[in-house]
């Protein structure tokens, strides 16, 4: 199924890509559409989107385990005041065992606080070395006061207690600053999670924002160029193509405009070169038209000075003349009738119309007959044109039309450039023919100004004219070379500046052979 687009010009089908032909399609071919490159940009917003939750859950399980650790260092610092008050106690009663008079009920009464303070030590002394040898010579002194209570015992223990107390008071502000440090730790971890998840969120937005930018900022920028270029081509514009810089719905949209330039140029160009041949063939059958009424209306005229002048040449050569000896010259009557009867005549016989299909020609002919028929425009009248036509060209088939309007443009694009030369210049054209190995040669040399290397590598451009306004349209070399083509054969131009220039046309002797 093909697609089409309406323009100015009517319509224009576009070929799908499974119609088109395949070094077409490798030219520009199809990368990402503009729907593909949504969706990925939607995936990598997700992916994005997965990035930042994946950290953050990362980072929150770190929180999480610091409050674990919080939590658990909180329970063992309310232990610790837990013990070290029980340890006050402890030391309170056993200080006021040595003040009582019954020794054996303080003494109980201290182990009791002993031996509780004790059972709390349980739960923290194996983290703790000092303090668990503390609490087993704890545990000898209470049962040393069990068997036989003291007051050297009860010194020992009292002692004891105070080593312990100190080491617990120890433990107690180690527990609090390591609770402190995990607090630290909590707040530092809660404000980078924070921040990073701040951070990745302005960064993903940026990022989206500058993207969505860049990219809806090309498009526009590309719709605007292909907007302006349709309108150029409505308005006539058939210049260089547009570049195309995408590889998606877009440029696929650009390549089809395109294909509606070069074909609008084609197009146009067929119908330029349809109407210039047209031109020609009706400007030969007018310019014929007139050369046969001039021959039918000077004929009879031209036949009796013919008639008189025929008589007076045989008066004269009979001696009979009764002006013998005066200067008398009807050989020179006769001789200029018979060349303006000639000159109709050819004229006729060369803007005759001629079929429009390729037939044998004698190239040296219709060579001689251009260059005779071209020398009565007033551009020849100062040029010296000569011709060296080859004995033994062969006949060719072409089509003789066309090489007649080739010939004839070549010829008057000469005679333009040597107008342009002094008056004392003396301007020639030279026309040769050559038959070569498998193809014939004419050339076309003038003794003109020449051609710049710049000028000579765009002579071959359509609209592309050196020659005032109104005086050329740019198109004559194109067609040419177009029609020579046509025909097999090759046309080309060389010339310097100062050298003047000289157009070769090569025709094959056998015509091409055409593709089926």
């Amino acid at each position: 199924m093909n697609t089409t687009f309406s323009t100015a010009f009517g319509l224009y089908e576009m070929p799908d890509d499974e119609t088109r032909p395949q070094d077409q399609l490798g030219r520009h071919p199809r990368s990402l559409s503009l729907r593909a490159k949504g969706i990925i940009a939607f995936i990598l917003m997700v992916a994005y989107s997965l990035l930042i939750g994946v950290s953050t859950e990362t980072q929150r399980q770190g929180l999480l385990r610091v409050v674990d650790e919080l939590e658990m260092a909180h329970r063992t610092e309310a232990q610790l005041l837990e013990i070290n008050t029980s340890m006050a106690r402890t030391l309170f009663a056993v200080n006021m065992s040595f003040s009582d008079d019954d020794l054996a009920s303080s003494a109980i009464r201290s182990m009791i606080e002993v031996e509780a303070s004790l059972s709390l030590l349980e739960a923290i002394q194996d983290r703790h070395p000092t303090v668990l040898m503390l609490a087993g010579k704890l545990h000898a002194l209470v049962r040393d006061l069990a068997q036989s209570p003291t007051l050297s015992t009860l010194g020992v223990a009292r002692a004891t207690l105070n080593e312990l107390i100190i080491e617990l008071d120890g433990v107690t502000k180690n527990a609090h600053a390591h609770r402190l440090k995990l607090l630290d730790q909590y707040r530092e971890n809660y404000d980078r999670i924070t921040l990073s998840s701040l951070a990745m969120l302005v960064i993903g937005l940026i990022l989206l924002g500058a993207v969505t930018a860049i990219f809806f900022s090309r498009l526009t920028w590309d719709i605007r160029k292909l907007e302006a270029h349709a309108h150029g081509i409505v308005n006539g514009n058939r210049d260089a193509p547009l570049p195309v810089t995408r590889n998606d719905e877009l440029g696929t949209l650009m390549h089809a405009v395109n294909r509606l330039q070069q074909d609008l140029r084609e197009r146009e160009r067929h119908i330029e070169r349809a109407r210039l041949e047209q031109f020609h063939r009706e400007k030969m059958v007018a310019v014929g038209s007139l050369a046969a009424q001039l021959a039918h209306e000077i004929n009879n005229p031209i036949a009796a000075i013919t008639g008189v002048a025929s008589a007076m040449n045989q008066v004269q050569q009979s001696r009979q003349c009764p002006n013998h000896g005066v200067s008398c010259h009807p050989g020179l009557i006769l001789e200029q009738a018979k060349r303006i009867s000639a000159i109709t005549r050819q004229i006729a016989d060369f803007t005759r119309p001629q079929p429009q299909r390729p037939e044998l020609l004698n190239l040296n002919e219709l060579v001689s007959n251009t260059c005779a028929f071209v020398s009565y425009d007033r551009r020849f009248r100062r040029i010296a044109m000569t011709t060296e036509l080859d004995s033994e060209m062969p006949a060719l088939r072409a089509i003789g039309d066309h090489l007649t309007q080739v010939l004839m443009n070549l010829l008057f694009n000469a005679a333009d450039a040597l107008e342009e030369m002094p008056a004392d210049h003396p301007a020639q054209i030279l026309v040769r023919t050559r038959a070569l190995e498998h193809e014939a040669l004419v050339e076309i040399v003038d003794n003109g100004a020449g051609i710049d290397a710049d000028t000579l590598g765009k002579v071959f451009d359509e609209y592309f004219t050196t020659k005032p306004a109104g005086k050329g349209t740019g198109l004559g070399l194109a067609l040419s070379r177009e029609l020579i083509e046509d025909a097999g054969g090759t046309l080309t131009l060389d010339s310097e500046p100062g050298k003047g220039a000289a157009a070769r046309i090569h025709l094959p002797l056998r015509p091409p052979e055409r593709v089926a």
